[in-house]
């Protein structure tokens, strides 16, 4: 394994000094290209070439530093994160032969900088390690290099238009199939295939495998939270994951229906929409609603499962560099507590990133939940500071159900943010935030009392 990701980085970094360096062309001005063996034809470079010198390769390198800690009885280090992770990556994307066919690769390396607490979900977490005693026998992160994308791509047309397809290890984004991550994309080993006419687009994806940001490999897709990775899991598979999504995204517009399955053990559907409102003066007022439904199967699933659905919608004000926003969710699971998006329990991602009112330390979707957003946001542009950005919100959330019959109980969080962008120079584009959190659950069982703090540096180059 670890000479195949050598292979893997060499070939990555030949492919990037293929793209970037003007050498000598090997063949006559007058040629093509190289001529085809046994004839004295030109390949034609115009379109075979295509694949390189028109391709891009990214270099990217992210610091995450989080602490996080979260108030447990009788257990110091129950639920604490603290992790500093330095994240690096290469991603090639070719350009198209015939201008119709082409491939990515991408690698990355999560390198742990110092020791840490908890499941950070940034580093590869391997659940069989207890050598850490301070992790409270859950596992330890740890440093990793992956291959996290190799897959061929095709398209109908250069504009977008008609059908395009990829294959391989990919992300996915149709209907309720995502790849929403943290440092680095999550992606599965499957298909995509969309066919986009004017502003309406179809698509259908299906995987058999994904590979977690936490993880170090692709692996099969089960009925367990953790893939059947940990001592002693009962782990079944899900044979695969699929969904079908439409798409009409016209200019200041936006709808997103998809349904979704994970093979005998879950069936979900989501619509989101959003419409902004052009007003006097260049301010704008933009609407966003979603909502989402999955039901389990009882394969592989909970019998006799309810349906549990969540639903969220927001308003956002916009006035020079002044962002406001208010937002209303409410969610329902009484099967099982917090509402689960994905198709498996937690081995594949999901497309929730339409919810409208989670925050920093808590999505705010348990069952009967029922929660208020304020937030606000001001860029510093306007004031001859550009670059510079806070922002604040709070969501004050009531019904969240506890067992056995007890009452409901009631939560609040206030997240802050502060950021930096460089604007010009040889680090243009590189960033800064910092991010505090504050969680408070007073006597909720499914969640404890948590103070945060994140801080996120980022540069990328793409040559």
């Amino acid at each position: 394994m670890h000479k195949q990701r050598v292979l893997l980085l060499a070939v990555l970094a030949a492919l990037s000094g293929l793209a970037l360096a003007e050498e000598e062309p090997s063949v006559p001005p007058s040629s093509d290209g190289p001529a085809l063996k046994g004839t004295k034809q030109a390949i034609p470079a115009s379109d075979v070439y295509d694949l390189i010198t028109k391709s891009e390769t990214t270099f990217s390198a992210l610091y995450y530093g989080r602490d996080r800690q979260e108030k447990q009885p009788n257990n110091s280090n129950g639920g604490d994160i603290r992790v500093n992770a330095l994240n690096l990556g290469l991603n090639f994307k070719s350009g198209y032969a015939w201008n119709v066919l082409g491939f990515d690769a991408a690698a990355h390396s999560s390198i742990r900088l110092t020791k840490g607490i908890g499941f950070s979900e940034v580093l590869y977490h391997d659940y069989k390690d207890m050598s850490n005693p301070a992790e409270g026998g859950g596992g330890k992160d740890k440093s990793d290099a992956v291959l996290s994308q190799a897959a061929v791509k095709f398209r109908q047309s250069p504009d977008g238009q008609g059908f395009s397809a990829r294959a391989g290890y990919t992300p996915i984004s149709i209907g309720t199939m995502g790849t929403s991550g943290g440092l680095q994309s999550h992606s599965y080993r499957g298909f995509e295939g969309k066919y986009k006419l004017g502003d309406f687009e179809i698509g259908y994806g299906w995987a058999d495998q994904f590979r977690n940001e936490w993880d170090n490999r692709f692996r099969d897709m089960t009925n367990s939270w953790e893939q059947g990775r940990s001592n002693g899991s009962a782990a079944k598979q899900v044979d695969y994951v699929n969904s079908l999504g439409l798409r009409y995204a016209p200019e200041n517009t936006f709808i997103d229906f998809g349904v979704g399955e994970g093979k005998d053990y879950r069936r979900t559907a989501q619509i989101a929409g959003s419409y902004t409102w052009k007003l006097a003066g260049g301010d704008s007022l933009t609407g966003v609603a979603y909502y989402f439904q999955g039901k389990d199967e009882a394969q592989l699933g909970m019998k006799n499962s309810q349906t549990a659905w969540h639903t969220s919608a927001s308003l956002a004000y916009t006035t020079g560099g002044l962002t406001v926003q208010g937002g209303l969710g409410k969610s329902h699971n009484p099967d099982g507590g917090e509402v689960n998006f994905r198709m498996t329990p937690y081995g594949n991602s999901d497309n929730r990133n339409f919810i409208q009112t989670w925050g920093q330390d808590d999505d705010f979707v348990w069952d009967g939940t029922q929660v208020v957003k304020l937030g606000v946001n001001y860029d510093f542009a306007k004031q001859g500071l550009p670059g510079f950005s806070l922002g604040a919100s709070a969501n004050y959330a009531t019904g969240l159900k506890n067992p056995n019959g007890a009452p409901d109980s009631k939560a609040h969080e206030i997240d802050l943010s502060a950021g930096y962008t460089v604007q010009s120079g040889p680090l243009k584009g590189a960033s800064i935030g910092v991010y505090p959190a504050w969680y408070r659950s007073g006597d909720f069982y499914g969640k404890r009392d948590r103070n945060d703090v994140k801080v996120i540096a980022s540069y990328s180059k793409t040559f």
